[in-house]
């Protein structure tokens, strides 16, 4: 609480002066209505719209966090990849080549990058069913040959975080 107090706030009153001088000019016709004061665009809705999409961005950078949500995003690739991807399904039944490989026979276009391919950071290779991605209790993600070149007397140090485990607790992560 005082590392944010002397951090953010005080660099906050400095840098946003003005505007928190206005802010405490419209607590003077809160009674009267500030609707009807000099202050009415401080409780505009829109202004409230934007103030607290700022406040989750500025919330999820301090946080390291993306300011989508995961599942959100996921749903909504989904949603948009789901219509071509039907229309090649029936393409490749009709020439009766479904499921004859792992791999769809073009890209689809979903407005944004994503891959369902994992490298390991600690090899630095590309996982495959041989060599699958595994969670480590602590959350961190390594390939399962690295878990195994890491394991010493059935333990394994996560590379990234102190945290010990045995190597039997890792979970298979499935793209």
């Amino acid at each position: 609480k005082q590392w944010y107090q002397r951090r953010v706030a005080i660099t906050a009153g400095e840098t946003h002066k003005r505007q928190l001088q206005r802010l405490m000019g419209a607590l003077l016709y809160v009674a009267t209505g500030v609707e009807n004061s000099a202050y009415k665009d401080l409780v505009d809705p829109q202004q409230w719209a934007d103030i607290c999409d700022m406040f989750t961005r500025e919330a999820c950078s301090l946080m390291g966090l993306s300011k989508e949500s995961p599942l959100a995003i996921t749903v909504d690739a989904g949603c948009r990849a789901l219509p071509a991807l039907n229309s090649i399904r029936q393409v490749m039944e009709a020439k009766q080549l479904w499921g004859l490989k792992d791999e769809l026979p073009c890209e689809v276009e979903l407005g944004c990058q994503f891959h369902s391919l994992f490298a390991c950071p600690i090899l630095r290779a590309q996982c495959t069913k041989n060599n699958p991605p595994m969670r480590l209790e602590c959350g961190h993600v390594i390939s399962n040959d690295a878990l195994k070149r890491l394991t010493i007397s059935n333990k394994v140090k996560c590379p990234y975080c102190p945290l010990e485990t045995s190597p039997n607790d890792a979970k298979q992560i499935f793209f």
